[in-house]
């Protein structure tokens, strides 16, 4: 199965949000504006900065609660998952998520213990049928029609937080017990805020893990 990455976009995020977080802690234990908080970080060098981000949050073990000052930098993601994926995402309140209707358009998921069972024509034959089922109630009322889609059907969700959500979520939802739905959403968030704030991401302690790695291990298709 060839993995493609297109299905989770990280469309927006703050381009200082990793100085900011790093002001705002400097902020806390000083008595300065934060103005001129933000002027000193920006003044250090790599080095320094990533020293204070170290001083900040070394010690913060995988049980620990984020600290506040993470919420000052935000990121928003275009997401395609599957509904029984979404079915958890959903239960995450300190996000703003807005997802599309649940429909059969974006196709569906197969878990690659259903093939291996030998129950993978059977799945599909079920799937499709759901989907010709769909549009016909879809003709009736779009609304109604979403109760006869199955969880393996895809549906897009947008979806901003802050980065101390993001310690929260990354964490829980890739450990080695989540379902492996979610933790394939997890992992592709976490590489990719990763990409933009390597200073303060590498402090996630996630399952070692990738996810590619969960398409691979546990989809057929996806």
């Amino acid at each position: 199965m060839k993995s493609k990455s297109d299905w989770c976009n990280l469309i927006d995020y703050d381009k200082d949000g990793e100085k900011k977080i790093l002001a705002a802690a400097l902020y806390r234990f000083n008595e300065i504006p934060f103005a001129d908080a933000l002027t000193y970080i920006k003044s250090l060098k790599k080095k320094e900065r990533a020293e204070l981000a170290d001083t900040v949050l070394k010690r913060l073990g995988k049980f620990d609660v984020p600290l506040r000052e993470l919420e000052y930098s935000n990121y928003t993601f275009d997401i395609v998952m599957d509904q029984g994926a979404y079915a958890e995402f959903k239960r995450h309140r300190m996000m703003t998520q807005t997802p599309q209707r649940l429909t059969t358009h974006l196709g569906y998921t197969i878990p690659l213990l259903v093939t291996e069972a030998g129950f993978g024509s059977k799945y599909e034959a079920a799937m499709e049928a759901a989907i010709k089922m769909y549009e016909k109630l879809y003709a009736f009322n779009p609304d109604v029609a979403q109760y006869i889609v199955p969880n393996g059907f895809n549906r897009r969700v947008l979806a901003q937080f802050n980065l101390r959500e993001a310690f929260a979520f990354c964490q829980l939802r890739t450990a080695a017990n989540a379902h492996f739905s979610i933790r394939r959403v997890a992992q592709k968030m976490y590489e990719d805020i990763a990409r933009v704030h390597p200073l303060l991401a590498k402090y996630m302690k996630l399952h070692n893990e990738t996810w590619q790695g969960v398409e691979e291990n546990y989809f057929t298709k996806v």
